[in-house]
């Protein structure tokens, strides 16, 4: 009894060329945008200001339970 399927390893080794869902194929097609790409730009702004915030929350925190 021989397989029809690839192997995993070869079935995702190359871009499907047939679909059975066509909104899948579109979304395929077009150059979809990373989500962690765009978040990377605000990184050298966000991290220091969360930073500041949690360290100014910490020390009211002290100053309230002292």
């Amino acid at each position: 009894m021989s397989h029809t399927q690839p192997a995993p390893d070869d079935a995702l080794a190359e871009h499907p060329t047939t679909y059975s869902d066509p909104e899948l194929r579109v979304y395929t097609d077009e150059e979809v945008e990373d989500i962690f790409e765009s978040v990377v730009h605000y990184m050298p702004l966000m991290l220091p200001a969360m930073g500041a915030l949690q360290i100014f929350m910490l020390a009211l925190i002290a100053v309230w339970m002292a």
